[in-house]
Parts: C-alpha cells; structure tokens; sequence
C-alpha cells in the first residue's frame, strides 16, 4: 500500500514538473530567440560613428529616427515624427512629432529637444561624427518650437534631405543625458527608443531584448531576443547555421557551391536587392595615383565581367559610373568608358613612368564581400605588373584608415539612399575629409554637386549629374566596379526577410517565427 501511494506521489509530482519544466508551449511560452551570426565583431552603437553594416544593423532597431523606409521600398514614412511641411522656398522644414514614446532603461520621455541635440552633436566639428560632411553644407540651425515640434532651417535648397533624416547613420536620435552620463563609454551602452533594448556585449556576441512598451508601427517585437554572435570563420559559420546553432546570416560568399549546401541541409536563401556597390578608390594626393594615367591604367585593367561570373557567380551588375544604376542622376550618356584592356593599361603606365609597373599596398578585411574580390583583382593588376600586396586586417582596423584618411588603395563598398547626391556627398566632396570617408582627397567637382543637390528643376539637376560623372571618369578618383548582390541565409522558422534594403544589415523588428525551432 505504501509502495502505491509512493508510486502515486512520484507520478503525480513528475506531471507537474512535466507541466511547469518540460512543456513551456502549453503553460510558459517559449522564448523566441534570433542567433544572428556574423564574421565580425561590433565596433560602435553610437549612431554618430556607426559605418560597418554589423553596427548599422542593431543600431537601427535600438534606435530611431524622424524618418524610415517603408519596408521593402525606399518610399519615406514617419518613425519618430508624426506629419512634416516644406516651406514654398524648400528653406524650412517643420516635422510634428509623436508624443507617445519613450527612452529605454527609464531615461525619460522622448521631446523636440531630443532631436536638436542630436543633429547639434553631429554638426559640432568635435565631435568628429564621419557623417557630418552629409549635412553640413545644407543646416544653418535646428530649431525647438515646442516639445513636440521641430524646424530645420537650411541655408539653401536640398532636393534629398528627407532621405538624410532616415538613420540610424549619423541621424537616428540619441538621448542628451543618457551620451553624458555614460560619456565615452556610450558607445557600448545605447540608449534608444527602438523596438529592441540594448542588453548586454561582449567579445562573444551581443544581446538585445525586444521592447515591450514600443508602440508604433505594429507594437512590439515578434521575437523576444536577438543574439549577434561572432563566428570569425566563415566555414564554421556554415556548418552552424546548418546545425541550427545560429538561425540567420546576412554576408555570405557569393559562391553557388556553398549556398546550393546550405539549401541541401533545409536552409533558405533569400537574394535581398540593396543599393551596394564595391568602387577600387585611390589616393589621388598619394604617388602613384596622383597622375590620372595610372589611374586610368588601373581602370583598363580590371575586368570587371570576370570578377562577377566566377568570383561572385553571377550575383553582381557591373558598373561604369560612379552613380549606380537606379540611383536618381545615374546616367552613361557621354560618360567615358574605360574597357578592360591590359595593353591600353600597359601603355598608360610607360607614359606615366612606370614601365615596369609599381608595387603598392592594397588594404582589405576577411569579408566575403572584400577578400575574394580583392584577391582577383589583385591578380589582374599583377598582368599589368602592378603588384598590390594584400593587407587583409580586421574590419576595426581597417574601418579606423578609412576614418582616419590614411589607406591609399582599398575596396569600399558603401549601401546608400538612391539618389546620387548620397554617393557624391559621402565619398568625392572636400566636406567628407577626414573623418569622413573621402577617402580619394579629391576635389574636383564640389561646385557641381552642391548645384546638383539644390536644384529644384529636375531636368537641370539630372544634367548636373551628367556633368559630374563625365568630369568623375575622366578624372577616375575611383574605378567603380560592381552592383552587388546579396544572398542572405536562414533556418526555415525565421520569416519577414525584406527583400528590398535601403539601409545596411537586416531589418530585424518585421522577422518572426513561423515554427519552433
């Protein structure tokens, strides 16, 4: 008898255990968790400094700016403000905003005042923010009207600044006392308004948890916890995204082997279209590049159509302007070509002094969307008796030459709003020195882009750009090269993958589970 009430009691208790321990589905839900794998570690989450697409990926979902993207279009609508005017002279901006929203960790409730001291930050010289040179030239003053109202006053028209005020690069707000209190230490402990909360970073991985007070768009977060985890070996990322050890990576190789493999073992690729593009710039204050002839030579040797069908499979459009196409301005309309021909090249470099060509270092990162691409090209300029030595580094410290001014050959790929004034702006205008990304120190065209970037009468705008891009490939301060691709990999549970990105990285807040993983 005392052996069945014994056996009656374990079964008994193990029920409830099974319950309330083995069973989360039926009593506790079970916690939704996004593994993000990715090849390298974060450098920043102060938007004023973010620029590597890690960084930009979990800032713009801790952050938030006036403006967004809708998802899957680069069509504009309100993040943190609520309705916006233009003034008749495109001189004021004036954007009403929400009143509901509030800062993470108990910083308060978010105010105009907010907003000012962010794009003060920014705009201060001391601050050393890269994407200064993006709105220097076009904002006199912010101005506070009331609490929830805020006025751009621009010293001259500027066609794309809309497009400026989505972030999180440079313009997601920041809260004054939370900057302060943490000081330099800030840019590892953000503080946003976001549908995610900053939690925790280390070497390993860093941890967000969905913000369950966020109240636009369509409330809070489907998934509970994002974990971005640094796996530095690409192979390794793979074989754990197969495993299910992570559930999503957004750089992969663009290898059709690799991701036929990963197709094989229940993955799913989703080909996501981002205005991406890889340009070869060059030092035009630095010997050699200082001569145009050797940059042009450069320019002849490149082909461009090889690079794509067996480095990247495929997956790129090559490009033969600065302005990418679909981007506003793009155009080839009496835009010089340089056609890949080692001989025209050769011949270039003699003329130039270098008959026997020049050795140079050639700086870059292990990312599939730079070292492969680099270590081609590096080949192709060898058949010209170029020799670039490969300076492969982590993206950190190659990030800091490109910030600092002081690489004179590199792959750079940026992902920008498509209007050319983006491009323009950020990559060939005296205002993008250092710390801007400028990186080519040239300073040729800053007349006709900041005609461009204020003429309201588009069929004059559009011959601006037409000008600058004839002047730009006459010049080559940069080979452009490539509109890229971008295949990004998941387990089957994860869904809302948006398949148009006009901003670095992946937008987090649309995915959700549509299964147990």
């Amino acid at each position: 008898m005392r052996r069945m009430r014994g056996t009656i009691l374990f079964l008994a208790l193990a029920f409830l255990g099974a319950c309330f321990f083995n069973s989360p589905g039926e009593v506790i839900a079970k916690e939704k968790v996004l593994v993000v794998g990715d090849y390298t570690t974060l450098r920043t989450l102060d938007p004023a400094f973010v620029g590597q697409g890690q960084d930009i990926m979990l800032c713009r979902v801790i952050y938030q700016s006036l403006l967004r993207y809708k998802f899957n279009t680069a069509e504009i609508e309100g993040d943190l403000a609520k309705s916006w005017t233009i003034s008749k002279d495109g001189l004021v901006y004036t954007f009403k905003l929400r009143d509901d929203v509030y800062w993470h960790k108990g910083f308060g409730k978010f105010t105009a005042h907010d907003v000012k001291y962010t794009f003060d930050r920014v705009l201060d010289p001391k601050t050393g923010a890269p994407a200064r040179s993006e709105i220097v030239l076009e904002v006199k003053e912010v101005v506070v009207i009331d609490d929830y109202t805020i006025e751009f006053r621009l010293k001259k028209p500027c066609v794309p600044f809309l497009h400026k005020l989505v972030g999180p690069r440079g313009t997601a707000i920041v809260n004054q006392k939370a900057v302060e209190k943490f000081g330099k230490d800030y840019m590892r402990n953000p503080i946003g308004t976001g549908p995610f909360i900053f939690e925790s970073w280390t070497r390993e991985q860093c941890v967000l948890v969905a913000n369950k007070d966020f109240k636009q768009r369509e409330g809070p977060p489907k998934i509970d916890k994002v974990i971005y985890k640094l796996v530095p070996d690409v192979d390794a990322q793979h074989m754990a995204l197969q495993k299910g050890d992570i559930d999503l990576i957004w750089v992969l190789p663009r290898d059709r082997a690799i991701l036929d493999r990963l197709k094989a073992a229940g993955c799913k690729i989703t080909p996501v279209e981002r205005p991406a593009f890889q340009n070869l710039f060059m030092n035009n204050k630095a010997k050699p590049f200082d001569d145009v002839r050797v940059r042009r030579a450069i320019a002849h040797a490149i082909d461009k159509d090889t690079l794509i069908k067996y480095v990247l499979s495929g997956m790129g459009e090559r490009m033969d302007s600065p302005v990418p196409q679909g981007f506003v301005g793009h155009t080839l309309d009496g835009v010089p070509f340089y056609e890949y021909s080692p001989k025209k090249a050769k011949a270039l470099l003699a003329e130039a002094g270098y008959p026997n060509g020049f050795e140079v270092n050639f700086d870059t990162f292990n990312s599939p969307s730079y070292l492969p691409l680099a270590t081609a090209i590096a080949e192709q300029l060898r058949q010209v008796n170029i020799t670039a030595n490969l300076v492969v580094t982590d993206q950190a410290t190659w990030w800091g030459k490109l910030s600092k001014g002081t690489t004179n050959f590199t792959l750079v790929l940026p992902s920008l709003q498509p209007d050319a004034d983006f491009p323009m702006m950020r990559h060939y205008h005296s205002a993008a020195f250092s710390p801007g990304l400028n990186v080519t120190k040239y300073d040729q065209i800053d007349d006709l882009i900041e005609k461009a970037r204020s003429e309201l009468d588009e069929k004059k705008r559009l011959e601006y750009y037409r000008q600058i891009q004839v002047k730009m490939m006459e010049d080559v301060p940069a080979v452009p090269l490539i509109l890229m691709g971008y295949p990004v990999a998941r387990r089957p549970h994860i869904a809302g993958i948006a398949e148009k990105e006009y901003i670095w990285g992946c937008d987090i807040y649309p995915m959700h589970f549509v299964k147990d993983k």
